[in-house]
């Protein structure tokens, strides 16, 4: 195998797979990226096992071949070299010789056919959409996984296909946060469930740019295709909990928010609340918003801010990080904010074109 590459080609490719590859693996060859030249095309693989990333580059290739590389150090050397240094792999025998300007490196590889690709299954449901539309979705809900949770569905996200619609749901038990977009889908009937795991979430929003996108899911995996990307994982064998039972349903008080000054204002109270009990009071009245806090040694805070308010006087408590977060994951300028009473949940929506 002899190939060069410029390395601003590679470099971003090599960043991608070194996330991907184990860095304590049970099999050393997950700590490896899987390197295919032959004709005009190079192929870069790497999988835990628990998801696979294989980006492809087209390239002229002078001598083709396998073979299996440290993805760390790989990536590592190639980010110290100056930018644009072309960079030539030589495969000899079980070393790899790396030439790059002045710079010699030897690297130890693997056999090809020790790698140990994802296994896939037949689609039950296919359908294109935006990647970029996708991973600002997932960006929204991601924030409310739940994290080594014992409950293995809140470890992940949900995936729900119903019609031509693609509706993204997570929760940590304590909050909920729900996306819905547009998606050309293959189900003429019914819908289709899915959880993606957290790693697996947490990789596609590193990886995702934009530009179309293809999606295939089965009842144990789940494939994104960006054209020069294919990322597959292993869904989370749960069944999600029905998620629709815990939205609160009739909101007779609804506020338009300022997100900014709401996160101003948030940061203001913050500062007096306490670690333990991490929570901020909100009082609604009159086109008026205040915000209270108080901790263990008696020290308040109090800020107010204007909103536009519909309902009778309401007073009900939060925790203030939850709202913070809440007020970081919008782009939008201005929030709404629903509630039924002072205990009952709040839902917060971003108010755009689709949300007036």
């Amino acid at each position: 195998m002899k190939i060069t590459i410029d390395r601003e080609d590679l470099l971003p490719i090599l960043a991608n797979m070194a996330n991907i590859a184990d860095r304590r693996p049970v099999q050393p060859i997950l700590a490896h990226v899987l390197i295919e030249a032959a004709g005009q095309h190079c192929r870069f693989v790497a999988t835990d096992l628990e998801v696979q990333l294989s980006a492809d580059l087209d390239h002229p290739v002078e001598a083709p071949g396998t073979c299996a590389v440290p993805a760390r150090k790989l990536y590592d050397i190639c980010r110290a070299l100056p930018e644009h240094t072309p960079i030539e792999f030589h495969k000899d025998g079980e070393k790899l010789l790396l030439k790059a300007a002045k710079s010699r490196f030897t690297l130890h590889i693997l056999p090809s056919d020790q790698f140990p690709y994802l296994s896939t299954h037949s689609s039950l449901c296919k359908g294109n959409g935006n990647a970029k539309t996708f991973r600002e979705a997932l960006a929204v809900v991601a924030n409310t996984m739940a994290q080594n949770d014992a409950r293995l569905f809140l470890n992940g996200v949900l995936v729900e296909v119903e019609g031509q619609e693609l509706r993204l749901v997570a929760t940590d038990g304590h909050r909920l946060a729900m996306m819905t977009l547009p998606f050309a889908s293959s189900l003429e009937s019914g819908s289709y469930q899915a959880i993606l795991p957290r790693k697996a979430v947490l990789e596609l929003l590193r990886i995702l740019d934009d530009g179309d996108i293809v999606l295939e899911m089965s009842d144990a995996s789940f494939l994104l295709n960006d054209g020069t990307q294919q990322f597959a994982c292993k869904l989370i064998d749960a069944k999600y909990p029905d998620y629709r039972r815990v939205i609160p349903q009739g909101h007779p008080r609804f506020a338009i928010l300022d997100r900014q000054a709401f996160k101003s204002a948030l940061q203001q109270s913050d500062v007096l609340v306490s670690d333990r009990n991490p929570t901020t009071h909100l009082h609604l009245e009159n086109d008026q918003m205040t915000l209270r806090s108080r901790n263990e040694e008696q020290e308040e805070g109090e800020i107010q801010i204007p909103v536009e308010y519909q309902g009778d006087a309401l007073d009900i408590a939060f925790n203030s990080r939850y709202l913070t977060d809440t007020t970081q994951i919008f782009p939008q300028e201005s929030l709404r904010m629903r509630v039924k009473d002072s205990d009952s949940s709040a839902v917060f929506t971003p108010v755009d074109g689709n949300n007036p």
